[in-house]
């Protein structure tokens, strides 16, 4: 299977349950931000509390939003969360729970804090790669971190844990370079891959939003193509969308981020404000009023918080989508690099 058969299940069980009781907005993924750095961007920012102090999330507020909105998986990202003193129990607590966890980093501490963590089936290291080294390097401004995220790829998956790499796709993103990337992976036996889309970093014009759509559905397609042998952990239904040949509904309330001021209104993207528990996010804010074509801080956003949450969640279904997903999930599996079909 592409994904583990207990996140598979779990998730499912999730969705029925909620469905079956009539909630209408729910979480399926939870983003915890213990550090306060969270950030929709390739860069990073501070929280500070009103002594200008740094603010961080303890362990037991992490745990009490985990509890409260009940999302069966738990990303942890915000800065660097290997930085956070308590990070080994707050995993721990949350297995006992029998949450998903996907701990976002950019690598260079693994090798050096993963004796923190045990290797469980439901625990991931997410990576994020953005190319090949000087394509990565360069990005970030740091020589030599892409070396050190390779090592601890190395040897997280030496010790048995599951690694999965995330890309960040920009209008100019190589295609050749995330192809090369994703074959170095694979040697090093890497679980799953995953695209994110950029956003645009600054507001643009009606005309200038369409452009830089159209670029990035164009990109999209072009990779697509060039790593389609690779266990792509990004659902066909969002692939779909990023290649421009469907369209969906932003569904950000069910992809929350809770930080150190609480819960992030309306999303991490646009961050207008926060709510001090998820229920009031889900009522306070008008959902209506944002999304591609309701708001103009949204044009250039095509964010898995919003759009993959949208097809997981079956937002504008359409005929065949339920054989789709089930297809692909039975398509490939955790490492598996298919033969690519004649053309």
């Amino acid at each position: 299977m592409r994904y583990p058969l207990g996140l598979v299940l779990d998730s499912a069980k999730h969705l029925a349950a909620r469905k079956f009781k009539g909630h209408h907005k729910f979480a399926l993924v939870l983003t915890l931000d213990p550090l306060g750095g969270c950030s929709s961007k390739c860069g990073s920012f501070s929280v500070a509390d009103e002594n200008g102090h740094s603010a961080t999330l303890s362990v037991e507020q992490c745990l009490k939003a985990v509890d409260e909105c009940g999302a069966p998986i738990v990303r942890i990202r915000g800065g660097e969360p290997l930085q956070y003193a308590e990070i080994s129990t707050l995993v721990r607590e949350m297995m006992l729970r029998g949450k998903h966890v996907l701990l976002c980093t950019d690598g260079s501490l693994i090798r050096r804090r993963m004796h923190l963590i045990r290797p469980e089936p439901n625990f991931f290291w997410n990576v994020k790669l953005d190319g090949t080294q000087a394509v990565h390097d360069a990005r970030y401004g740091r020589t030599g971190l892409f070396v050190e995220a390779l090592d601890g790829i190395r040897a997280a998956k030496l010790a048995g844990f599951h690694v999965l790499v995330t890309t960040t796709v920009c209008p100019d993103t190589n295609s050749n370079d995330v192809a090369a990337l994703y074959e170095q992976l694979h040697v090093l036996h890497v679980d799953g891959y995953s695209f994110t889309p950029a956003i645009a970093d600054k507001k643009l014009c009606k005309d200038g939003s369409a452009e830089f759509h159209g670029r990035m559905r164009a990109k999209f397609r072009e990779l697509s193509s060039a790593v389609d042998g690779y266990n792509l952990m990004n659902s066909p239904i969002y692939l779909e969308y990023l290649r421009g040949e469907r369209e969906l509904d932003c569904c950000a309330w069910g992809s929350p981020v809770y930080g150190p001021r609480g819960w992030v209104a309306p999303c991490a993207v646009l961050k207008q404000g926060h709510e001090q528990s998820y229920g009031q996010l889900l009522n306070n804010t008008v959902w209506e009023n944002y999304g591609r074509g309701l708001n103009p801080d949204c044009e250039t956003c095509m964010c898995e918080s919003g759009y993959e949450t949208a097809a997981l969640l079956g937002a504008n279904p359409k005929s065949g989508d339920r054989w789709k997903m089930l297809a692909w999930q039975f398509s490939s599996s955790l490492g598996e690099k298919r033969a690519r079909a004649a053309r």
